[in-house]
């Protein structure tokens, strides 16, 4: 037996013309406390419980006053006991706020109504046949052509929150009890429902590093990416998968808060579970592992908690074993860095390919010019630039065809540019020497004349 309190916010009454088992269309849930008790006496959990419920609608509305009035179900015997010890608790409550300046109005003016035997089992026919859609309203909602049309909306909409609390817990010894990590919340109280999914994400490397570390976990995440990425590759296969095999998961869940009583400490919610660990007929050559449990590289757990606070678990994997994931790394990375080099290769040896081209075109242009310089002198197309980059255009790839009817039509051996400048090089020298020659033999014969 125990005790539970709800705050709920609830919207103004319906009309007179709406559905009259609802009359109020929409309920908000702001907190939940329930308590268990051991012995005979539940009410003595009362001023625990209202003085938690007091704290959390402080922190949820922090606006609102007094509670309108407080509700009480069961017997009549139970709810006359409950209106007492309530009435007692909101006495004390007003006392300590008479000289306060921050008082919340919690006293013992506040109205308790009680409810008749079937109120609970008559409240949940009506939920339960909201939900189906036998009990609805008929509203008038406006269409995008802007004309009104009916439309069926739910006699009553309730937001629920977490009754309860989820936590998860870590081993990377393979179970042992005295090495489990503490609980780690994830869903807390009066968390609005239905949540998630909550992911996370379990790697052999990261195993590996907080079993290195002792099993403790190592909070810097920082820490843990570094540690986790100098085990990872084909030197860290056998501590990543001696982690994998040895990683355990397992979730908690509180049904009541605070602290000191056996009802408020973690209760184990279904059995360890094995992320990085799978079942497999047939194993890879260098895979470890007893009986038929080979280790996988990673793995995603999904957690979720519906709006009545069932929990639902989801494992997702590619099915990778982590030898198998080695060596899909491995294979990825050298084709990442083929595509690259590959890349690079084909995109310089287009540019070097044009660039050479550019090149040649140039050169065999002034050879042209340089060809009509010699061979048709004064003539139109001599150093017309555009007529020789037409003809070095028109015959790419046949220029042995352009040289040979340029010889044929001139009759002049078609040369590089350079030559035609050696040519004419050499003949200023044989000019120069043949001046030289000829003022000696005057010398000469000024002498001889002389000498006559």
């Amino acid at each position: 037996e125990g005790i539970e309190m709800t705050a709920v916010q609830i919207t103004k009454p319906q009309g007179p013309d709406k559905e009259l088992h609802c009359p109020f269309g929409n309920i908000n849930v702001i907190s939940s406390v329930c308590y268990a008790h051991g012995g005979n006496d539940p009410l003595s959990m009362v001023p625990k419980a209202l003085d938690e419920l007091r704290e959390q609608v402080g922190i949820v509305v922090p606006e609102s006053e007094e509670p309108t009035a407080i509700v009480t179900y069961g017997s009549v015997g139970s709810q006359k006991q409950l209106a007492k010890a309530v009435t007692s608790v909101l006495t004390k409550y007003g006392k300590e706020g008479e000289n306060s300046d921050d008082y919340d109005g919690w006293d013992e003016d506040i109205p308790i109504v009680s409810t008749g035997k079937g109120c609970v089992s008559m409240g949940l026919a009506v939920l339960a046949a909201s939900v189906h859609g036998r009990v609805k309203l008929v509203v008038s909602v406006k269409g995008t052509d802007g004309k009104l049309r009916p439309k069926a909306k739910l006699g009553v909409a309730v937001q629920d929150v977490a009754t309860c609390a989820v936590a998860v817990s870590f081993n990377y010894y393979g179970g042992a009890e005295n090495k489990w990590t503490e609980p780690k919340v994830i869903f807390d109280f009066d968390r609005r429902v239905p949540a998630g999914p909550y992911q996370i994400d379990f790697t052999a490397a990261e195993c590996a590093a907080h079993l290195a570390n002792g099993g403790k976990g190592i909070e810097d995440e920082s820490e843990l990416i570094e540690k986790a990425k100098n085990l990872e590759g084909s030197r860290g296969i056998p501590d990543r998968e001696a982690a994998a095999l040895k990683c355990r998961f397992r979730l908690y869940q509180k049904t009541s808060r605070g602290g000191g009583d056996d009802d408020s400490e973690w209760i184990r919610v279904g059995n360890d579970m094995k992320p990085l660990s799978m079942e497999h007929s047939q194993k890879d050559e260098g895979e470890s592992g007893n009986d038929n449990m080979v280790a996988i590289e990673s793995a995603v757990l999904e957690i979720s908690l519906s709006s009545v606070g069932i929990i639902t678990t989801k494992l997702i994997t590619n099915g990778e074993t982590i030898v198998q994931a080695t060596k899909s790394a491995r294979n990825s990375k050298l084709l990442r860095w083929g595509t690259i080099i590959g890349s690079v290769l084909f995109i310089g040896g287009f540019l070097v390919k044009s660039y050479v081209e550019e090149r040649i075109f140039d050169r065999d242009t002034q050879r042209v010019l340089a060809y009509y310089k010699h061979a048709a002198a004064n003539s139109f197309h001599d150093g017309d630039e555009r007529q020789a980059r037409y003809l070095v255009w028109k015959y790419k790839g046949k220029k042995d065809a352009l040289w040979r009817r340029l010889e044929a039509k001139y009759g002049v051996p078609v040369k590089h540019a350079w030559e035609w400048d050696d040519e004419e090089e050499d003949g200023a020298k044989d000019d120069d020497e043949a001046a030289e020659d000829l003022d000696g033999e005057g010398e000469e014969d000024e002498v001889k004349g002389e000498e006559l």
